[in-house]
């Protein structure tokens, strides 16, 4: 593929289809964070591999920083939505990501923007093309800053959220290079990789990153919690790393400062934050060390109340899927409220159970199972916030679905207007793109559990996990693992509640009862089908219940009772999503 040419803006803000195969990549990071210049220096050695039978001329990396400013494609889309975060920031607070020098096998290259004034996409012209089967090192130097407002990345003072920092290099598929600028709908989509990053930071600074630290102190030993266990560096997690220099650092650090390496394998991101301020409670679950990162005055986060909540959600994942690959699990406070995944690290804006068990689930459902969240934003957030509700209803929960589906059945007709699996780009506000791909999402693969069967659908969970795990999956994978589980056919399932705005809405029509003969009673019920879509609806006459399988509109049905029923009601469990749920039941009359 000569991928510049091709590659057009409309493919950069349509994003490409997930690949079938996997590039080799392999980072070699050196960064200094210099805090009185307010600015992070790097380098990045990228070691990329082409194992497809494509020629490539042009590399894509992302500089997610630069959404964070004014012009980017962020801040002009929030403009539409007359929100002004990052339009307006001046000179000393927005975020920015900006090469100084790259050198591709020695050679000096440039980078592009395609999609300028947007300039979270760089187009690396490559100065000969790489072969199938060849391997290049792309040698990146940058400067950073994260922005002074934080969205999903931040600083204050002295405390530095770097959830974007380095030049990322771009998902190439099947379809090309999958380079999206980023956008307040929709997050990530990395390609796998080993990282080996050495972070050059003041001597107090506490930090907390994806990957294990293997050398040098990450300052938690200083801060360490009465009550936590002891820490757990895991540096035997990996092999010892090569005395490998970039030549960005001196030999040693300067007075007053330090280094931490870090090593992180199998993962497609890297992300970490500092804070002088930090304090450290551990623990483990099993061979999994579990950091927490809190500051002082987080009441809620010590005493090992944070470290319990993610042992919790991060065991029962463990028993739904299959074991957590990596060594290690940190979660810290983060600037911003709510919460953000990145492989082997959460940053959260707070401490409660269900932020944690969100955030923790995304270590499966996005960091494990890695989908385009650009045109799929619903196989990561629709089934991490399903799978959190599932947590809450292990854990002892009543009646978790059922106000979401009521909440549901009364949103306005323009909220629905376009389908779950809508690039998340292309939603028309910022309130449909949560209404489909989180709590649509989520209802949907509540239905499918309950269509098939909560057994069934922990079999499919655990055959995702042996197909798919450390991968980029599609909607087609999870397709294909719950017929597989199931032993149904299901693409009317996906295809109806994914791919269509069809709504389901099953009414009682007219009923009637007599007695009979040898005392019992007899209710006719009409029922209908008003709504576009179909599913199996379970009926109730009094203690009676039957499931309606027809995919008629009109059904009516005879239902024989020992007492004279109060009531007719479909759905009476509220398994489904209907537009009107009130003519769903009927009473009858004494």
């Amino acid at each position: 593929m000569t991928a510049l040419v091709p590659l057009t803006l409309a493919l950069l803000q349509a994003g490409a289809p997930a690949p079938t195969f996997q590039q080799g990549v392999d980072y070699r990071i050196e960064a200094t964070l210099d805090e009185a210049a307010q600015v992070l220096r790097g380098r990045a050695r990228l070691r990329y591999t082409n194992n497809v039978p494509d020629r490539l001329d042009t590399l894509y990396v992302h500089q997610h920083l630069n959404a964070f400013r004014p012009n980017s494609a962020w801040a002009r889309r929030e403009l539409q939505f007359r929100e002004r975060r990052f339009q307006d920031l001046g000179p000393a607070e927005h975020a920015f990501e900006r090469f100084t020098r790259i050198t591709v096998d020695g050679r000096s290259a440039r980078a592009v923007y395609p999609g300028a004034p947007d300039s979270t996409v760089a187009a690396i012209v490559l100065p000969a093309p790489l072969r199938p089967g060849g391997t290049m090192d792309v040698v990146m130097d940058w400067e950073a800053r994260p922005s002074t407002v934080p969205r999903r990345q931040g600083r204050d003072g002295r405390h530095w959220d770097f959830a974007q920092w380095y030049p990322r290099i771009a998902v190439y598929g099947s379809g090309g290079w999958a380079a999206h600028p980023l956008m307040p709908q929709g997050e990530f989509f990395g390609e796998f990789a080993t990282y080996d990053v050495t972070l050059d930071v003041a001597a107090d600074q506490i930090l907390g990153a994806t990957g294990v630290p293997v050398e040098g102190d990450p300052g938690w030993e200083r801060v360490v919690g009465p009550v936590s266990e002891p820490v757990r560096l895991r540096r035997d997690a990996y092999p010892p790393p090569r005395a490998e220099s970039l030549g960005m650092l001196e030999a040693r650090p300067a007075d007053g400062r330090k280094r931490v390496r870090w090593r992180a394998q199998r993962v497609h991101h890297f992300a970490w934050s500092a804070d002088p301020e930090f304090r450290y409670e551990g623990g483990r679950l099993g061979d999994v060390a579990i950091h927490v990162l809190y500051r002082p005055g987080d009441l809620d986060w010590d005493l090992g109340a944070v470290v319990r909540r993610s042992i919790r959600a991060l065991g029962w994942l463990d028993e739904m899927f299959g074991p957590y690959p990596y060594p290690q699990l940190t979660i810290l406070h983060r600037l911003e409220g709510g919460g953000t995944e990145f492989p082997m690290l959460v940053m959260n804006g707070g401490d409660g159970q269900g932020l944690i068990a969100h955030e923790v689930t995304h270590q499966y459902a996005h960091g494990i199972f890695a989908n385009n969240e650009w045109r799929d934003a619903w196989l990561d957030e629709g089934f991490t916030s399903f799978l959190t509700n599932w947590f809450f209803e292990a854990h002892g929960a009543k009646d978790v679905w059922r106000p979401v589906l009521e909440r549901a059945a009364r949103w306005p007709a323009e909220l629905q207007a376009q389908p779950v699996a809508t690039p998340s780009a292309d939603f028309v506000n910022f309130q449909t793109y949560g209404a489909m791909s989180y709590t649509k999402g989520s209802i949907v693969f509540y239905m499918l559990r309950e269509l098939i069967g909560a057994g069934a659908f922990r079999d499919g969970l655990q055959r995702y996990y042996a197909c798919c795990r450390l991968a980029h999956v599609t909607e087609a994978d999870i397709r294909r693992v719950m017929t597989e589980a199931s032993g149904r056919d299901l693409d009317w399932f996906f295809d109806q509640w994914l791919h269509t705005t069809h709504r389901l809405d099953y009414a009682v029509g007219d009923v009637s009862t007599v007695r009979l003969a040898d005392g019992r009673w007899r209710t006719r019920v009409d029922v209908r089908r008003e709504g576009e879509a179909w599913m199996p609806v379970v009926l109730e006459v009094g203690s009676e219940r039957l499931e309606l399988a027809s995919r008629e509109r009109r059904q009516v049905v005879e239902v024989t009772t020992t007492a004279r029923p109060a009531a007719v009601t479909l759905d009476p469990d509220v398994q489904l999503l209907e537009t009107n749920r009130a003519n769903n039941r009927r009473a009858l009359e004494p």
